[in-house]
């Protein structure tokens, strides 16, 4: 158990370069990493530089290309094959060292094989002088040829580079440049610019060393120009232009090609245009956009593209010359990457696609040719739709007709064809007059609608007529009086039956009827349009969007006061006749589903229940809506398979006023009601809380179970529509005056068009999810319709690697899919960090690309995740708590993803995760800023689904929670105050009790023990007894009848021990049972003061004479506590034992440590029961380096009998110990 092995690392992406159109090399940590760019799959991955971050990789200009023909034997036959041959030469740096590589990669010539790529390492400088910030290839000659010849393999030598070249310039962080010869490594040349001032940032222009120019970006804000083979009179660089006009330090510079023109960018969010000319003074472009600093910025033809700390890749118009302010907006911001900072940025050969690589791990790739397509801001890009003079078709005016003729309404049937309603109608293609359908009804106001198919559109009158007609003219229009009144609205839903569909019209009043449409007629006989039912809706409810499941015969609909309802029609035939309508309620009513705003859409999903519990995967009905708020929710009604038992529908009508978008809240499930969290500010152990509890217990004999899965906020506007493109979730809305398409799966907007606003009729319709055929019509000022007919046959979005941003705390779980497989079963890892985001991952152990998948991503947070624990009951449970005081408990379902091959296959398994909501913790602290810093959860009883939560807070207070799965609710149990200082760690151990059977002191009561041991700022760790409360408490809840719990917390008292650990805080600790010695625990504690500090307790039972409850007793085994002052160079995050006597501990120092407790009389430790033995110390076993910056968190799991650890922080790395 000494080798640490490295399996697995995840970090920021900082230098992206690609080799040709097809392969992209980058930079992750110390690893070189290859794509195949059509694919995006993985093709190499090795560490080049051991202890730093490759910050670029600067490829020589020359290819050497050589073809080669192999033979093979296929099935015993001869075969011959060609294989291209790449090679060339890398510099790749980062810190003080150079790395120089020779690429080779082999493409497959006659088959569909993947290339495959190898690196020699070259030679190496390290350590230099500085920082370095640039490196640049020196050529004698300009000559730009790319090599190539044809020979057999048994002719390939050693790869040997030819006219590569052999200086290299450096620029260094303190304003000076040093060129060296590589193949001697030798530096020939050295010069220090006359600013002798600390650089942010270089960038060399020049290929020789007569043109060679250095770009300085200073700590000063200024860009200076200079020429590094000219010196002045004291021998330095002479800066022969000074840039100036930034307001923060230089992040960036960038030539463009020719050398003219050069951009910068920095600390004040901007991008600056500047000409290079000496003899030029003209003001620079300035452009602003970026919400956050601005890291590095491209200049390519027509283009700027800029990347940023606010996570978006955005692309300018390069016009400098212009003076039209216009041309330099921002035609697209690309944002795809989660959290903060895009920190790479590289452009293909062809100048078609851009690749960055951001902070969360991921490298996404955009393409150029659609930056103009997906931004529509220009009149000239739309279709007009203009109908001439009504004099030209109609003639003479008539009496009783309206004076104008003008576009009264508009539906899109399919992606070029629209159906207009005018007073007359118009038939603008031919440019003439056609009459469809002619009826005196539908003058001055008709509402339309489509179907899906586009073969039937229905309109409604102001007097309450629906009429029906066939876009194809298959038969003559329907019309029927229903309404006394004018028709607000019509939906039309679709069936299994394509031939028959479902029509809803609304009007004023309320007054809604469901039609059935059967288009399933003869040749000599009409559509069948009939009456269903009649809807009743609750109070303060105008119906505004709905959706229809016709498998459970379920209607949901959404209103305009942010209500969401539920019809059931399954215990009436759809297809009955009676003389009466029948008028039929909700069974399921919930108020505010969007806050205040609109339910706009309603979209529904058949999926697979993935509950842990439910092993035959019932079926669910997942229920998507969009609203005003900007966000669209996810829901889940279950119990659908009851629904052949349903014998009584009730109605069921629950007001969710706390369910806020801007407050911690979500819905769960008690009984058969959908119901929302306490009030935070209620007082806990008190009446309050049986009354709540009381009130949330409606339940419904009909068997649907409504539960709400995720809610995401997507824009400051509004969400007009959900819909599914190829099974991909397409969110349309507008922000201001556009419409955009947004792609909540890959996080990117697809979409936009200048269009007005969201206050006129509009349609979109798209055949595929990468928008090749879309169309967007909308009717702007003046009735005039306008459409945007858009062909984006490239894609602007791929993603190369999902991998998350890991930071702060990552805990793994394995997962048992439970099936036989290829692969081993995937870890489970769950992440939260500053941003508040809690985050789920999928690793795959074993597989060769080691990937890390993001499966979901949640923000409830209000601020700073500090802790989160699983636990298992009757459910697999995630707690997460953090600043603000919040405590929530997440239920997490996983299982296989949708159409995942289920046994014996080869393909990797994708795990789906649904991460519900359970239950919110109230707040009970009077401190405000009072924070949660850690907590340690132990389930006390799994099959009653009881779990106890033991939290430490930052104002010096231990509280213990009570978690009930059943009521979903939180119950203080008790809390204590002994250390003066913030607390910082909190863990439990449980103890098992060992009484012989005999016992006469042994009853029912016997019970495990819990044992707390916190730690602080004061370098104090204490150990409490909790036993003796929680069970006392436990034995006051079961008698309770749960609809009256009154329980008051109770003072869990003082420590029965504690000690002085550390000279500072306690930022972690550990506790392991001796296998050794019985009753014997070890607890290991890392500090601020950059120390391991261990300690020995005994932990005995015993019963007093006038109790028949075991206590435990508590003492320290040993007069001095071993400690080692110097464990690490910084700050100690994390530890763990491993063994009675093998440490690991990790630091801020970025070392994996292995520690051995060293005895020398290691036999005697059996019969010491009142002290240690004598030891000689702490003893570094090994000692790994972490590539993770700022390492926060450490945990450890058991697979395959190896200990696997995983580290955290800005990333995350896996090690193996073997």
């Amino acid at each position: 158990m000494n080798n640490l092995e490295k399996i697995f690392y995840a970090g920021p992406v900082t230098s992206l370069c690609f080799h040709n159109d097809i392969i992209l090399l980058s930079g992750q940590g110390p690893y070189l990493k290859a794509f195949y760019v059509p694919t995006g799959k993985l093709l190499f991955s090795y560490p080049i530089i051991e202890y730093w971050r490759i910050y670029r990789i600067v490829p020589v200009r020359s290819v050497k290309k050589e073809i080669i023909v192999d033979k093979i034997n296929t099935a015993g036959e001869p075969c011959y094959i060609n294989i291209i041959k790449e090679q060339r030469l890398l510099a790749i740096y980062g810190s003080k060292t150079i790395q120089f590589v020779n690429l080779n990669i082999n493409y497959f010539m006659d088959s569909h094989e993947l290339p495959k790529i190898s690196i020699s390492l070259e030679s190496r400088l390290s350590p230099l002088r500085d920082w370095i910030h640039d490196v640049n290839w020196l050529y004698d000659n300009l000559d730009n040829s790319m090599f190539t010849h044809t020979k057999s393999r048994d002719d390939v030598e050693s790869t040997i580079f030819e006219n590569n070249p052999r200086d290299l310039a450096i620029a260094f962080a303190h304003n000076f440049v040093e060129i060296w010869n590589i193949q001697n490594k030798v530096c020939v040349y050295s010069i220090q610019c006359e600013e002798r001032c600390i650089l942010y940032s270089a960038r060399f222009f020049g290929e020789t060393r007569n043109e060679l120019i250095l770009a300085s970006g200073t700590v000063f804000n200024q860009v200076h120009l200079w020429d590094v083979m000219k010196k002045n009179e004291s021998g330095d660089g002479f800066v022969y232009k000074k840039l100036l006009g930034h307001e923060g330090v230089i992040f960036g510079v960038r030539f463009s090609e020719d050398g003219k023109t050069l951009a910068s960018v920095s600390d004040d969010r901007t991008v600056r245009i500047w000409k290079t000319d000496k003899n030029d003074n003209s003001n620079p472009r300035v452009l602003y956009g970026h919400t956050a600093r601005v890291w590095d910025v491209h200049i390519m033809n027509d283009y700027l593209i800029s990347i940023s700390e606010d996570s978006t890749c955005r692309v300018w118009k390069n016009s400098i010359d212009s003076n039209d302010i216009d041309d330099v907006d921002c035609i697209a911001c690309w944002e795809g990457h989660v959290g903060k900072n895009v920190w790479s940025l590289a452009i293909n050969p062809s100048k078609k696609i851009v690749a960055t690589g951001g902070g969360d791990s991921g490298i996404r790739l955009w393409s150029l040719l659609t930056v103009t397509n997906n931004k529509i801001d220009s009149d000239k890009d739309l279709i007009k739709i203009e109908l001439p003079p009504i004099v030209s078709y109609v003639g003479l005016e008539e009496n009783g007709h309206p004076a104008r003729e003008h576009v009264r309404n508009f539906v899109l049937v399919d992606y070029c064809t629209i159906v207009i309603a005018t007073n007359y109608g118009y038939n603008h293609e031919k440019k003439e007059w056609l009459s469809l359908y002619n009826s005196k009804d539908l003058q001055n106001y008709t509402m339309m609608k489509a179907s899906t198919c586009g073969r039937v559109v229905c309109c409604g009158s102001i007097n309450g007529q629906v009429f029906v007609t066939s876009v194809n003219q298959k038969f003559q229009t329907i019309e029927k009086k229903l309404h006394q009144f004018k028709i607000f609205e019509i939906f039309l839903e679709e069936t299994k039956d394509p031939d028959i569909l479902y029509v809803v019209s609304h009007a004023i009043h309320n007054d809604i009827y469901l039609l059935k449409l059967d288009l399933n007629c003869m040749a000599d006989s009409e559509p069948v349009f009939e009456i269903l039912y009649k809807l009743s809706v609750p109070p303060r409810f105008l119906l505004m969007s709905l959706s229809f499941c016709t498998s459970y015969d379920l209607l949901i609909c959404g209103s305009r006061e942010s209500g969401l309802s539920i019809y059931s029609f399954h215990s009436y035939c759809l297809s009955c006749k009676e003389e009466s309508v029948r008028e039929i309620s909700p069974i399921i009513y919930l108020k505010e589903a969007h806050g205040k705003q609109a339910v706009t859409s309603v979209v529904l999903r058949m999926d697979k229940s993935e509950r842990n519990d439910d092993k035959d995967n019932e079926e669910v009905l997942t229920i998507y809506t969009s609203g005003r708020d900007g966000g669209y929710n996810k829901y889940r009604l279950r119990g659908l398979s009851s629904k052949d038992t349903r014998k009584e529908l009730k109605t069921i009508e629950i007001d969710v006023e706390l369910l806020k978008n801007d407050r911690p809240g979500s819905l769960k499930k008690c009984g058969d009601e959908l119901c929302e969290d306490a009030d935070r500010e209620d007082e806990i152990g008190c009446d309050n809380v049986s009354k709540k509890s009381s009130k949330k217990e409606l339940v419904s004999e009909d068997g649907l179970i409504l539960e709400k899965v995720y809610r995401a906020k997507i824009t400051k506007g509004w969400l007009e529509k959900v819909i599914f493109v190829d099974d991909e979730l397409m969110l349309l809305g507008f922000y201001r005056k556009r419409f955009f398409v947004y792609n909540e799966d890959k996080k990117f907007e697809m979409f936009s068009v200048a269009c007005g606003g969201a206050h006129r009729t509009w349609h979109f319709k798209a055949k595929d999810k990468r928008m090749d055929k879309s169309s967007f019509t909308f009717i702007r000022k003046e009735n005039k319709v306008r459409q945007i007919m858009k062909d984006l046959t490239n894609a602007n979005y791929k993603k190369i690697i999902t991998e998350g941003s890991v930071e702060l705390l990552t805990y793994p779980l394995k997962i048992d899919l439970g099936r036989d497989q290829m692969f081993d079963n995937p870890i489970l890892f769950a992440t939260g960090a500053e941003d508040s985001l809690l985050r789920l991952f999928q690793y795959m152990p074993g597989e060769i690309e080691n990937h890390l998948i993001g499966l979901c991503s949640i923000k409830k947070h209000t601020s700073v995740i500090r802790s989160i624990e699983w636990s298992y009951g009757n459910e697999l449970l995630l707690f997460s708590s953090g600043a603000g005081e919040e405590l929530r408990c997440w239920k997490v379902e996983a299982g296989l993803e949708r159409g995942q091959p289920e046994s014996n296959s080869s393909s990797i398994p994708l795990i789906n995760i649904n991460c519900l909501e359970w239950s919110y913790c109230p707040a009970v602290s009077k401190i405000p800023e009072t924070r949660i810093m850690d907590i340690s959860v132990c389930p006390i009883s799994p099959s009653r689904g009881l779990h106890v939560i033991a939290a430490v807070y930052s104002d010096s207070v231990l509280r213990i929670w009570l978690f009930d799965e059943k009521k979903r609710n939180f119950f203080l149990i008790g809390e204590a105050k002994f250390h003066t200082n913030c607390i910082l760690q909190v863990q439990n151990l449980v103890v098992p009790a060992k009484l012989p059977v005999e016992n006469p002191k042994q009853t029912s009561n016997t019970f495990c023990g819990i044992v707390l041991f916190t730690s602080a700022t004061d370098g104090r760790v204490a150990i409490w007894d909790i036993s003796g409360p929680i069970f006392s408490y436990l034995d006051s809840y079961n008698k309770n009848d749960e609809t009256d719990i009154k329980f008051n917390s109770q003072d869990l008292g003082v420590p029965i021990y504690s000690y002085q650990a550390h000279q500072s805080g306690v930022n972690c600790l550990a506790i392991h049972p001796m296998f050794n010695c019985d009753n014997r625990y070890i607890i290991v504690t890392g500090g601020d003061d950059n120390a391991l500090s261990i300690a020995y307790i005994d932990i005995l039972w015993n019963i007093m004479d006038d109790d028949e409850r075991m206590h435990l007793i508590i003492k320290p085994n040993g007069k001095e506590i071993m400690k080692m002052e110097m464990a690490h160079g910084s700050s100690i995050q994390g530890v763990h034992m491993l063994s009675d006597t093998k440490i690991l501990s990790t630091s801020l120092d970025q070392r994996l440590n292995l520690w051995e407790v060293d005895f020398c009389i290691p036999d005697e430790m059996d019969n010491a029961k009142d002290k240690i033995d004598i030891y000689e110390g702490l003893k570094l076993v090994k000692s790994e380096f972490v590539d993770v910056c700022d390492p926060n968190s450490m945990d450890i799991l058991n697979i395959n009998g190896y200990v696997n650890v995983a580290i955290a922080g800005i990333g995350i790395e896996i090690f193996k110990i073997r």
